[in-house]
């Protein structure tokens, strides 16, 4: 007997079995198929008769979810070693989460196949990084081979990772602005102008507040194909909007922006080259408001140090980077390092780390620090800790912010520097007794988050300098037993 039709079935879900009685052909089918309890009343039977049906529509061919009927695609990478086979498999399956970045690391450097029984993991953590960390996202597919994306093609549920994946499609049908700005980032990724023609066909309908957040979504790629397109909407009262299109005009490196912003910066620093707290001089004022003005309790300072590249900045003041830097306040150096994380300038992002890294932390955005010192490439950021721990004997002490900034990266760190780190976490240990319960709670976070970044190349030595720990009865006993473990284990990683 063939399955009730399932348009059929939704009519009477919706009516309900008072309105429409549940088709005769649906219990008779039901009945056929023992598929549920002859005891059940009509409603139940109608839900699982629908609940079937809707199941066996989705996956019929031609209907989306469907199994294609093409198998996956010839692979390119060879299958890795069985050792390395396992070694996988704890970390997807929950022993070593964190490892997990360092292992698709070390499969895509070596064009390494993920074996094929645990792409479902692979494709759960690629689909939940794929919104914050798209770049990781897609390292993750690359792992899994052609079979990743084309299994992602047969479960609507991964659908997002698939190669035939139609962004433009998900944006004609999406109108979440948030989810919208997503889906906007990732067709900049792929065609800028197609992006911006996109956004164009929804902007006016689009509420002030709306805007703002579309706006975020052309970050990506911006250039000087879309100055045009930012000018003429230059103009809505809200100054939200005009903040953000100066922002992106200045990314884009709009000069007529730029020439506005530096013109009104002129007047923003004194002789000695510190910033005045107001400007002056109604043209000023007019200048400033058309590009959105100052946010409520936004200092003249702040504004010009969020949104001008710092490249300008020893011209205007008379002063190198690093000099300038002293001279502001905590509020004004987030301020700066926001621009820093804007702007593509990898000697500006250096120079910051290492002005960080000797500078007082109270005066320091921590976060704002740690976001540029994990964008640096591994070797500026080797160099510029190498040479803070040959000048500083203890430089990676607990309260110290070189040990918060060398925690933020994703990168392993060297054989010198996990010594040292260590070193220090031991050090403090020793008096574990006297330390108050926030040092110990920030101690026991410090050891879990630098167990992907100690070199594996310290094993030996570890286990000579962390013997006596794992035989405390406490989680410090615990976590330098873990630090061990997984330095063993990301061994059989590399070999």
């Amino acid at each position: 007997m063939p399955s009730p039709p399932h348009s059929a079935l939704l009519s009477a879900l919706t009516l309900g079995t008072a309105r429409q009685p549940l088709p005769a052909e649906a219990a008779a089918w039901l009945a056929e198929k023992a598929a549920v309890d002859p005891t059940a009343d009509a409603p139940e039977q109608l839900l699982a008769a629908y609940a079937i049906t809707e199941r066996l529509h989705r996956l019929s061919p031609g209907t989306k979810g469907s199994i294609a009927p093409a198998a996956a695609p010839a692979e390119t990478r060879q299958a890795p070693p069985a050792r390395l086979g396992r070694a996988l498999e704890l970390i997807l399956r929950g022993t070593y989460p964190n490892v997990l970045p360092e292992a698709v690391a070390v499969l895509n450097e070596r064009q390494l196949l993920l074996p094929p029984h645990l792409l479902p993991e692979l494709l759960e953590e690629a689909l939940s990084k794929l919104t914050a960390a798209p770049n990781y996202a897609e390292q993750l597919m690359a792992a899994g081979g052609e079979r990743a994306r084309w299994l992602a093609g047969q479960n609507p549920d991964w659908e997002e990772l698939s190669a035939n994946y139609d962004l433009a499609a998900a944006w004609e049908t999406e109108a979440t602005p948030g989810r919208r700005a997503q889906l906007l980032r990732r067709l900049r990724a792929q065609d800028p102008a197609a992006a911006r023609e996109a956004l164009t066909t929804i902007w006016a309908k689009q509420s002030p507040k709306n805007q703002e957040t579309l706006l975020a979504g052309l970050e990506q790629g911006i250039g000087p194909e879309d100055i045009t397109w930012l000018r003429e909407r230059l103009g809505p009262k809200r100054k939200g909007v005009r903040r953000a299109i100066l922002r992106l005009l200045l990314l884009a490196g709009d000069p007529v922006a730029l020439v506005d912003m530096l013109t009104l910066a002129g007047g923003a620093f004194d002789e000695a080259g510190k910033i005045v707290s107001i400007l002056k001089g109604p043209e000023a004022i007019e200048l400033l408001e058309a590009y959105g003005g100052l946010k409520k309790g936004e200092s003249v300072g702040v504004f010009f140090l969020s949104n001008l590249s710092p490249e300008v900045l020893p011209e205007l003041t008379d002063r190198s980077l690093p000099e300038f830097w002293n001279t502001l306040n905590k509020e004004q150096l987030r301020a700066a390092a926001i621009a820093i994380q804007a702007y593509p300038a990898p000697s500006v992002r250096a120079a910051f780390v290492g002005y960080a890294l000797k500078a007082n932390p109270a005066q320091l955005p921590a976060k704002e620090a740690a976001a540029i010192t994990a964008s640096l490439d591994q070797a500026t950021f080797l160099e510029l800790f190498h040479g803070l721990l040959t000048t500083e004997k203890n430089a990676l002490h607990y309260g110290g912010l070189p040990r918060i900034l060398a925690l933020s990266r994703n990168e392993p760190w060297s054989e010198r520097i996990s010594k040292a780190f260590v070193l220090q976490l031991v050090q403090t240990l020793r008096e574990i007794s006297s330390l108050p319960w926030k040092l110990q709670n920030d101690l026991k976070s410090h050891w879990e988050l630098c167990l992907p970044l100690l070199d594996p190349a310290i094993f030996g030595w570890a286990r000579t300098h962390l013997h006596s720990m794992t035989e405390r009865g406490d989680v410090f006993g615990k976590l330098a037993t873990d630090a061990l473990q997984t330095l063993a284990f990301r061994r059989v990683l590399r070999e």
